[in-house]
This record gives structure tokens, sequence and C-alpha cells, in this order.
């Protein structure tokens, strides 16, 4: 059967194959050869947008869906990758430039520059749909008029001239004194007359020519389609196929980039209704419920910080932080213990567990975090201010001084605050001379260093 077969048709087969065994891998949190092999996937399927939907959601699962968690270092890793992309644009290799920008997204899965390439590539490919997306998925992000001013184009070039519109009127908030403005919509709603007066006449054609009913259906779904919002396209999908777990996460990324939490925990609620215990929509539903306290968290912050004498919104914060902490121990513990060999989850949970005032749970969480080589550091350090929190500043200073031997040494952030933490914890015990070596450490780091000058004042 399968010689029968032309080769677009074995490559697609393949792909889905790599797309499933992606799948596989993301659900036990192996992020890394599920990115992987939803690359794969997409080398033999590059139009496929549901891969790169799938895709970029477990990217940005590394980052715990947080687009401020991408390390600022990440700009020096993306100089040879944006270099890349540059000289494929040159040279027109534009499937090259749709593989460099996916190496970017691997560092920074929200990277508007990147997207933007990506989108202009998908174009000069062929996939309009793909284009379209690649701008949608990092709109959230996206600040400049010159974003919105292609997005508009690829809405254009994809018939949807009410959301092209929309774009345009972002654009003018952004820009106020592009004059093209104007000319650009009212071109858009001329066309957008002219689509629909088509799409009547081919509407009224199928009526009349019953001898090609299936064909005459196609186009007017298609013109139906193209109309849709991202929102309205995925709702229809999902009616179609209520079991694909990648158009809930796609559509709740949607509702989250515009800061849609309720529209996204309802999605996400319907996901596990009719797809019950899938460990994707479950940890992706737990992070919308977080983000919507933390939401919650920093309103009421807010409001003692403008009313201090407001007791009733001081209580308010203390119920919702508590709730907050509640919910985040009882979810990275759940997570922690169905991915056992994931540090990441107990390294997690013991912030949380810290955070809450539970040093010794804490403690016993990062001492496990602490055999992966990536979070040696970071665990011993937390363990030693939750060990110096509970009074135990012997084994605070083993913690510490065992973090500072395994430190980058030009890691300067964290050397400072070890040496800090092991001046506290000299100077609590009454040795005044070591806790004057690691203050002087910090000083000479860094003499405005949290309260390091004061402290090296009051031992003299």
């Amino acid at each position: 059967m399968s010689s029968e077969m032309g080769p677009e048709s074995q490559s697609r087969i393949r792909a889905k194959a790599f797309f499933q065994s992606g799948n596989d891998a993301a659900l036990k949190s192996n992020f890394d050869y599920a990115i992987q092999m939803y690359r794969e996937a997409c080398k033999l399927d590059p139009a496929n947008v549901q891969f790169r939907q799938v895709m970029r959601g477990v990217e940005r699962k590394k980052f715990d869906d947080d687009p401020s968690k991408v390390s600022r270092l990440m700009a020096a890793r993306l100089l040879p990758i944006r270099a890349s992309i540059k000289t494929a644009k040159a040279r027109g290799q534009w499937s090259q430039v749709l593989e460099s920008c996916e190496d970017a997204f691997i560092h920074h899965p929200w990277d508007p520059g990147a997207s933007r390439d990506a989108s202009e590539a998908a174009e000069e490919l062929g996939f309009k749909e793909l284009s379209v997306w690649m701008l949608e998925a990092v709109a959230g992000q996206a600040t400049d008029a010159d974003f919105f001013q292609q997005m508009a184009h690829a809405y254009e070039i994809n018939n949807n001239f009410p959301k092209a519109i929309e774009c345009w009127e972002r654009v003018k908030k952004l820009n106020p004194r592009n004059e093209s403005v104007t000319r650009q919509i009212n071109a858009l709603a001329a066309k957008a007359t002219i689509v629909r007066s088509g799409m009547e006449a081919a509407i009224h054609k199928r009526k009349e020519a019953a001898a090609r009913p299936q064909e005459q259906a196609a186009e007017v779904e298609e013109q139906r389609q193209s109309q849709l919002t991202p929102e309205e396209r995925l709702l229809h999908q999902i009616e179609g196929q209520p079991t694909l777990v990648g158009l809930y996460l796609e559509l709740a990324d949607l509702y989250r980039g515009k800061r849609q939490l309720e529209d996204a925990e309802r999605v996400l609620a319907r996901g596990l209704k009719a797809v019950p215990g899938d460990p994707t929509l479950l940890m992706t539903h737990a992070d919308v419920q977080i983000a919507r306290l933390q939401h919650a968290q920093r309103a009421w912050t807010k409001r003692c910080r403008e009313q201090p004498d407001d007791e009733a919104a001081k209580a308010k914060l203390e119920q919702v932080t508590a709730k907050l902490n509640e919910y985040e121990i009882k979810e990275y513990a759940r997570r922690a213990a169905l991915y056992p060999d994931n540090m990441n989850y107990q390294y997690e949970l013991g912030l949380r567990q810290a955070r809450a005032g539970q040093h010794r749970d804490a403690i016993a969480s990062f001492q496990q975090a602490r055999t992966d080589p990536e979070l040696r550091v970071k665990s011993l350090l937390q363990a030693g201010l939750s060990f110096e929190s509970d009074g135990v500043l012997k084994l605070a200073e083993r913690h510490y001084q065992d973090a500072l031997k395994a430190a980058d040494p030009t890691d300067m952030e964290t050397i400072n605050a070890l040496h800090y933490r092991l001046g506290r914890v000299f100077e609590a015990q009454g040795d005044t001379q070591m806790a004057e070596e690691h203050y002087n450490e910090v000083a000479a780091n860094d003499y405005g260093y949290l309260d390091v000058a004061q402290r090296l004042r009051n031992l003299h």
C-alpha cells in the first residue's frame, strides 16, 4: 500500500509519526526531545500550523509560560542566529529562514523579531495561514507599529479584512503620524465589500449549479473561514475535533496573550472534559489558575500600597496570598510526584514551601533538587536560607559553603549572595572575623550591595 503513495503523502505520514513521538515525550516532560521531534515533523510538513502551535507551547513550557523568565543572556545566544536569518533572507533562502527562526524560538519563544522574519518566509513559501499564525502567536508581546502593519498585510493576503483593519487601527494608535493608515483602511473596506459580493454570487451560483454542490460549498466555507478571528477559527476546529489537545492549548494561549485568563480557564476546563486526565491540559489549566491568583494578588497589593489604612484590603491580600501558596504547593507536589526525574518541579516546590514558611519540607525538596547539576548551586543556596530561617545556622553555613565551591566564578550575583549570607550566619554566631571576611568579598565586588557597607561599619 505504501508503494502506491506519492512522496508527499509518505512525508506527511512520517511527519505525523514524529509529531506523535514529540507528544509522547512532552507528556513525560522530556521537552528537549519533544521539540526535536516536532522540528523533524515541521521539516517534513512545513506548512502544518498545528505542529508549530504545539511545539511553541512546549518551548514556552520550558520558561513556565512566562516571557519574563527569558534571560537577558539569551540576547547573546540569539546574535549568531539573527545573522544566519539575515544572510538567508538576502539570498532568498526562505526555507532556511524558517528553520533559523525556529532555532531562535528555542531560546526565546516570544521573540517578535524572529516571528516577523518567520511570517515573511512563510508568505514567500506560499504558507499563508502559517504566515498569519507566526504573528498571532506573539501579538501579545508586540508593541511597535511595524509589527502590526506586517500583521495587517498577513491578514489581508488571507482575505481576513476585518482583522487587517483592526491591525491598522493599532498602527494608528501607535503611530498617529502615519498618514497612510486611513487610505489602507478604506482600501481594505472596499476589498471586503468586493469579497462579500463575490461570496454572495458564489452562494447564488451554487443554488443554480446543482452539478457542483460540494465544490461550491467548499468555496463558501473557505470564504467564511477567512473572516473568522483566530479564536473563532479554533473554536470551530474544536467542534470538529474535540479530542485534539493542541487546539485547546493554542486557544488558551491566545486568550492568555490578551490577558483573558477566565476565557483561557474555561477553554482548558472544556478540554479536560473532552480528554479527562490529559497531563498537558492539567498542567496548563493549573498554570492559568495560578496566573489568575497572581493577578488578584498584584491588584490587592496595589490597593494596599495606595490605601495603607484599608484593613479589609490587607485581609483580602493575606487571603489571596495564602490561597495562592496553597494552590502552588499542591500543584508542584503533584508534578513532582508525576515526573520524579524532573528536578525542576522539586526545586519549584521547595521555593513555594519556603515562601509559605514550611522550611523543613522545603529543605527536603531542595536536597532532592540539588542532585541535578544544573540546579545544584541554586538548591544549596535555597536550602541554606531555609536552615537559616529555622535557626540551624551550622547547616546553613555548610550549604552556603558547598554552593560557593560549586558556583560559577563569573556569576557575581550568586557569588555576592552566598558571601553575604555567610557573613550574616557568622555574624549571628558571633564570629565577627569571618563575617567581616565575607562582607569584604561582597564589598569588593559591589559596595552598594544591600546593607553590606553598614554591616561592615557596625563590626568595628
